[in-house]
């Protein structure tokens, strides 16, 4: 019996003791795995963030003969044999009419001056509305998110690719500036079928130069931007257009005495044939008042700086 006892024992010792160390291993290997894992993720991770700033950094003296989404969009319609020219020719922040900026800024980011590439107040209202719409559609971009995506990034609707959207977009305002981001945003946007950039699109919709733009083609070309493959500046009976119009106007200049007032009346009055100015003739005396409170705008602000 003290025999059985003892044999029982001993089993139970030799099952406890594999079991040990079988355990033992299986946590040596988990903590190589897991080691190796760690290694290595943080290696990508330091060398996809080299390979951010080191993209971002070249952008101060140069800029790319097309940006990543251009680049897509070639080689899809080189698929499906159509055509792959595109119109775009690259010009200074100092040849680009001051309207135009204005104007885009109004349209696509109006704190643009104010945030760090992201703007926590429309991410929130854009996460507002996914979750009214039952819909992960994201928005909320800044103008510099916009521009991170169009040079760098995909179009896929992605958490993965909003985060390397943030990280480009916060580099991007450190390396770059203000004001060389806007210079690449409005050279880079899309304006139309194969148009690309504030020149081009200037060109094609005017025949002039995107430095002799005035306030309402400025307004016009803005307008386009929210969905430029299905507007163009000459849709004059287009809801959307119209309403795209008003907001930039408003949010250019609010309506704070009655020449102001006037021409956003105006602007908001229907036209009865398509021509290449947003707002009649007769309304050519109240742009020039606008464009004249714009120019004292600008000299009180510099005036201030000073």
């Amino acid at each position: 019996m003290k025999n059985k006892v003892l044999c029982v024992l001993k089993w139970i010792y030799r099952v406890l003791n594999y079991i040990v160390r079988g355990a033992l291993l299986v946590g040596l290997l988990y903590a190589v795995f897991f080691s190796i894992a760690g290694t290595y993720l943080i290696y990508k991770t330091v060398s996809y963030g080299y390979s951010i700033y080191e993209a971002v950094d070249t952008l101060k003296v140069t800029q790319p003969v097309m940006s990543k989404y251009m680049q897509t969009l070639q080689d899809s319609l080189k698929d499906s044999l159509q055509e792959t020219e595109f119109k775009h020719r690259y010009i200074p922040l100092d040849s680009i009419s001051p309207y135009l900026q204005r104007a885009v800024i109004a349209s696509e980011d109006a704190g643009f001056y104010f945030h760090p590439g992201f703007d926590v107040r429309a991410i929130a209202e854009a996460l507002a509305q996914n979750q009214a719409r039952g819909k992960t559609k994201f928005g909320g971009s800044t103008l510099t998110q916009q521009l991170a995506k169009n040079l760098f990034l995909s179009n896929e609707r992605s958490w993965e690719r909003k985060f390397k959207e943030f990280a480009f977009a916060l580099l991007m305002e450190k390396q770059l500036g203000k004001k060389r981001i806007l210079e690449l945003y409005l050279n880079y946007a899309e304006w139309g079928k194969n148009i690309f950039g504030c020149e081009a699109a200037s060109q094609v919709y005017y025949k002039k130069s995107c430095a002799k733009l005035n306030i309402d083609q400025a307004i016009n070309l803005a307008a386009v931007l929210a969905s430029p493959t299905k507007h163009h500046p000459y849709m004059r009976q287009s809801q959307f257009m119209a309403k795209r119009r008003t907001v930039i106007y408003q949010n250019m200049f609010p309506p704070r005495d009655s020449v102001l007032k006037d021409s956003l009346e105006k602007l908001q009055q229907p036209v009865e044939k398509d021509t290449t100015n947003v707002l009649s003739n007769d309304n050519s005396g109240s742009i020039s008042k606008v464009e004249n409170q714009i120019e004292q705008v600008d000299s009180s602000a510099n005036t201030a700086e000073e």
